[in-house]
């Protein structure tokens, strides 16, 4: 999978939300809702074939269980992005989806995330005054295992989880939705303005609500899984908003490594780990 690009990065195929009016979507992009469609479908198919498993006895629930079931899944997305932009569009994660970061990057995500993280803890506290406190503590679980615990707590929710969520979500799925509906009709581009802008706000909306979709699996308690609703939610629509301001995936990843990495933090300070 290609690095993310360091100083100076490429111009964004688009510009900003200021300038949607003005973005065509390249005719070298030939990947769109399909492939977005197709990694998400096999990205479900792991997390329900790793379910059967485990419920059937065949395979056991550990820390190299779940480690296993976060490379398959992962690898699905990051694949298909690749294959996608290699094979369907400029060659490139940095053209396609954006992956780029820039130092100022840094300073808009940690805000963004503890901006989202803050709102999360909110939407907790009204979830608790709704149904109660949540019999499940949280939707991750931490290994009691030092090796194991850096492995699945660290590395892959608060790093590899942020990066690829972002490349396929806000990267791919985002940007297909917005293509499909400025080419809807067969429409001469660039589209109208009203287009245009209607474009950006449904992509925001369905990467946002797939990115919610993609973490109600983790819990049945209605306390967490309304505090995982919403917060999932929230995050999802400010990272797609800050991407299309800045034209990069950069400071939306940075802002998702901070709020998984709060969550992971708190449970270590809750749990006594």
């Amino acid at each position: 999978m290609n690095s993310m690009t360091f100083e100076p990065p490429a111009p964004p195929l688009t510009e900003t939300a200021a300038d949607a009016d003005r973005y065509t979507p390249p005719a070298a992009v030939r990947w769109g809702l399909r492939e977005a469609a197709v990694g998400l479908l096999l990205f479900v198919a792991v997390i329900v074939g790793a379910g059967v498993l485990v419920v059937t006895g065949v395979v056991e629930g550990s820390d190299l269980a779940q480690f296993v079931l976060s490379l398959l899944g992962y690898g699905v997305l990051a694949g298909v992005a690749v294959f996608a932009s290699h094979r369907l569009g400029a060659g490139s994660l940095a053209k396609d989806f954006w992956l780029r970061l820039r130092p100022v990057d840094l300073a808009i995500g940690l805000g963004v995330g503890l901006l989202a993280k803050i709102l999360s803890v909110v939407w907790g506290v009204i979830a608790i005054a709704l149904f109660g406190l949540p019999e499940q503590q949280s939707n991750l679980v931490l290994s009691t295992d030092t090796v194991w615990l850096v492995i699945n707590g660290v590395i892959v929710v608060a790093v590899v989880a942020p990066i690829v969520e972002e490349l396929y979500l806000r990267g791919l799925v985002m940007q297909a939705v917005r293509n499909a509906v400025l080419r809807s009709g067969g429409r001469s581009q660039p589209a109208a303005e009203s287009v245009q802008r209607a474009a950006v706000l449904v992509s925001i909306v369905v990467s946002a609500l797939v990115f919610m979709g993609l973490h109600l699996y983790q819990s049945t308690d209605a306390t967490l899984l309304t505090t995982l609703a919403l917060g999932t939610l929230t995050l999802g629509v400010v990272n797609a908003m800050i991407v299309y301001l800045t034209g990069r995936l950069g400071a939306a990843i940075v802002a998702h490594v901070v709020f998984n990495g709060i969550s992971v933090a708190t449970l270590l300070l809750v749990g006594g780990a």
